[in-house]
């Protein structure tokens, strides 16, 4: 029983700090997919890197056939650039490439691929899939992404 009440505290107190810490993120740059400013001032977000503020990245896709066939991605930045005072480009740690699947609402771990993302307030973000086991470059190219930027409140 005590084993079982601890646990459930445990599990309790872990939750309520997520919950805590997920509310301790505040928008402050949004760039459409042409790096059109949507929401905010990029002199905040370039601010806030110069600070050493942990910054948090936000994109999205759907179907063009589908509007409700979408996928929405956050991230931590792991490696900030700031680009002729003007442009701010964050990468995030690899991840092994996914895939979803709308018809069985799954998403779908890819074998031996590693995706990457360097994000792009100017919306030129560059991406690449690469084979893990040999090396390969399968995909590497600049891709069109709004991205919302996140500082920690």
């Amino acid at each position: 029983m005590k084993k079982h009440l601890f646990l459930t505290v445990v599990l309790f107190v872990s939750l309520t700090t997520l919950a805590q810490d997920n509310s301790k993120w505040k928008l402050v740059y949004h760039n459409d997919k042409d790096g059109k400013t949507v929401d905010g001032k990029i002199e905040n977000l370039i601010e806030a890197v110069r600070l050493g503020e942990q910054i948090r990245i936000y994109w999205s896709s759907q179907r063009k056939s589908d509007a409700t066939k979408k996928v929405e991605h956050f991230a931590d930045a792991k490696f900030l650039t700031i680009l002729s005072d003007t442009i701010v480009f964050a990468q995030i740690d690899p991840i092994i490439g996914q895939t979803p699947n709308f018809d069985s609402q799954t998403i779908q771990l890819k074998e031996n691929l590693e995706w990457s993302l360097i994000a792009s307030s100017n919306g030129k973000s560059d991406n690449m899939m690469r084979n893990v086991v040999t090396g390969e470059i399968l995909g590497h190219g600049i891709g069109a992404f709004a991205i919302k930027w996140y500082i920690r409140k």
